[in-house]
């Protein structure tokens, strides 16, 4: 994305490069706060839970790698598009790196959370039951930091 970029940038200003960000910015949050169901285009392969379960820690920094690399990639939401986009028209070789060890990291962060929980079928529940306030956290999360990142361009 970092070298299509650099193709667009020079002849995209810079106010319509943040206006496409913003636009995605408001789309994504939007869709998490459930106004839309429009899911962006993605690969709707999952890793299956066996990765992780059979590898222990290894399995589940290997269903992060897969994750990140686009391997099996069911995303739930569209809010890796809000990256995509400001790494391609704001984003620098550093900053992608980032935006994709970030991916990668949280990813396997929740696959680690519920293999090490005593209670898988407990951590299920709970993520069931706050699952919407998180996406909309990270949502606006995101969306803050896009705009941090456009504004000082």
């Amino acid at each position: 994305m970092v070298a299509l970029g650099s193709l667009l940038r020079p002849v995209l200003p810079p106010a319509l490069r943040g206006g496409l960000i913003a636009a995605v910015a408001l789309f994504v949050l939007a869709g998490e706060c459930g106004l839309h169901r429009v899911t962006l285009p993605h690969r709707r392969a999952q890793v299956p839970s066996t990765v992780i379960a059979a590898g222990g820690d290894a399995g589940a920094l290997r269903f992060g790698f897969e994750m990140g690399c686009g391997v099996r990639t069911h995303m739930p939401s569209n809010l890796p598009y809000l990256t995509l986009m400001a790494v391609l028209l704001v984003g620098s070789g550093a900053a992608a790196m980032a935006a994709g060890l970030g991916f990668g990291l949280g990813r396997a962060a929740m696959a680690l959370g519920r293999y090490h929980s005593r209670d898988v079928t407990w951590w299920d529940r709970q993520w069931q039951r706050y699952e919407r306030p998180i996406r909309i956290t990270l949502a606006l999360t995101a969306v803050l930091l896009a705009t941090g990142i456009v504004l000082s361009q």
